[in-house]
């Protein structure tokens, strides 16, 4: 990919590609690819040109401190850089698929967005200190910089994890007892769904696999993962589709039925629903 500030910079010279102010584009238009993307917004001096960034039908105008999260899938796009202020990382996100300690914490991890400095403070800051120290490894040059970024990026995402911990798992709710072993068992709950999304599942089906009973799983799924089963299981789906969206042999309709399904009336109006564009409309913003 060009490195100008027409095009948005996707070439990997490591695990970890870093995206430094000079690089990050001005504008670029929708698109969406497989890789986890992290915009910044650092504190420096004062401006009146507040980036903007356009996710998941949603629109962040950034305050200094801001850092974005921009998963797998999501259509996105630099709506304003005009300074040039923004930086970011890119990386798959296979590095986390490949750690089980942190698989549990992936589905919880993408339910964040904006890590705001002004509403978490420390949060923002300490995953800014991490950011710009990765970019100062692959600076330095050094025999196993692209190691040290990884390790380094790992650190974030433990305490992102540890963070989530605290807030989810020890939080308001901690009433629930052996909350730590609840996670696990959602956790489990929740790779049963999207291991088997294009099935036809039920509630009760899912809270067998969690081993609690269907109004009680209900319930603690809900608080665990934002989302009701019927929610998360649709959610998966649409993942489901917008990965095989990115292999133009198959047609929409085939991609439909594939995904869990039952009719291409309804994928058109729940894709459309959750991710603000259609099947055919979101195949054409794939950036490979």
């Amino acid at each position: 990919m060009k490195k100008t500030n027409s095009y948005e910079n996707l070439y990997y010279k490591g695990t970890v590609n870093v995206i430094g102010s000079d690089v990050f584009p001005r504008t670029f238009p929708l698109h969406w690819h497989n890789h986890v993307e992290i915009a910044v917004f650092p504190e420096g001096p004062d401006t009146e040109n507040q980036p903007v960034l356009h996710a998941n039908q949603n629109v962040y105008r950034m305050e200094p401190g801001d850092i974005l999260f921009i998963w797998p899938g999501e259509v996105h796009e630099v709506v304003e850089n005009t300074d040039g202020r923004l930086i970011g990382l890119q990386f798959s996100v296979a590095l986390f698929n490949e750690l089980p300690d942190f698989a549990p914490f992936f589905h919880l991890f993408r339910t964040f967005h904006r890590i705001s400095r002004q509403d978490e403070p420390e949060l923002a800051r300490n995953m800014e200190t991490y950011i710009r120290q990765m970019f100062s490894v692959q600076e330095s040059g050094k025999t196993f910089s692209g190691v040290e970024t990884v390790i380094c990026l790992y650190e974030m995402f433990m305490d992102f994890g540890n963070h989530i911990k605290s807030t989810v798992l020890e939080g308001p709710d901690r009433y629930c007892v052996g909350a730590g072993r609840t996670f696990e068992k959602i956790s489990a709950a929740c790779s049963y769904i999207t291991e088997n999304c294009e099935r036809e599942l039920t509630l009760e089906s899912a809270a067998a696999c969690a081993g609690f009973s269907t109004c009680y799983f209900s319930r603690i799924f809900k608080r665990f993962t934002n989302y009701s089963f019927v929610e998360y299981l649709t959610l998966q789906r649409i993942k489901k589709a917008q990965q095989l969206l990115a292999d133009s042999d198959r047609t929409v309709t085939e991609i439909s039925y594939q995904a869990g399904f039952k009719s291409i009336s309804t994928f058109n109006r729940v894709f459309k629903e959750y991710r603000g564009c259609s099947p055919s409309e979101y195949r054409k913003y794939y950036l490979r």
